[in-house]
């Protein structure tokens, strides 16, 4: 070969190559690899051309979910909060009354509707009543577990005016979350009393 031959050679060999470097589905033996798994998919048809996308509208129940109508959900919570208070289950039936009241809260039937209006306020009493009776009893309960001490008493005084924020409504049910709280008032500075005697 003279020296214009390589000069051409050499040119056309460095032109291809890139072409050699970048093509990496050739092997030795000149065959072609299978095609990638991704492409392949799409061959098949479990994946769309072009990708998956996300859709960027709200999702719509097929079947609308029932309305719950709060009143009807304040009875029910009502009628199960009375039978933890009969079975004698007070932090349940405290819990369970307290949502019975503010779902019986939540309702509302206007003032001409006199019947209905008349049930719903006797219903809120009733959820009230069992929420305080209850509430009290467990109070009672938590502070002689604890003990009787001056922190169980300052605890049970603090739930105590808690109940507050539903008594207040019904004279009866404040009277007996105030004689509640006299009666932890007094316990606590009758237990306090004696530890500052001594020193």
């Amino acid at each position: 070969m003279n020296r214009r031959q390589r000069t051409v050679f050499l040119a056309l060999t460095l032109a291809s190559w890139p072409a050699f470097a970048s093509d990496t589905t050739q092997d030795e033996g000149g065959d072609m690899d299978q095609p990638a798994p991704a492409l392949e998919s799409e061959a098949k048809g479990i994946i769309p051309e072009g990708g998956l996308t996300a859709s960027t509208q709200p999702i719509t129940p097929i079947a609308a979910l029932p309305q719950h109508n709060s009143y009807d959900q304040g009875l029910q919570e009502l009628t199960i909060a009375q039978g933890l208070l009969q079975k004698g289950r007070m932090e349940a039936a405290s819990d369970v009354s307290l949502q019975a009241y503010d779902d019986l809260r939540a309702t509302y039937i206007p003032r001409r509707n006199k019947k209905k209006r008349k049930k719903l306020l006797s219903d809120r009493h009733l959820a009230a009543t069992v929420y305080i009776t209850s509430s009290l009893a467990y109070i009672d309960d938590y502070v002689k577990e604890a003990g009787g001490g001056g922190r169980a008493i300052e605890e049970g005084r603090e739930r105590a005016a808690d109940l507050r924020d539903v008594s207040v409504n019904y004279p009866e049910l404040n009277v007996k979350v105030t004689r509640a709280l006299e009666r932890y008032t007094v316990a606590s500075s009758t237990a306090v009393a004696p530890s500052t005697s001594t020193k």
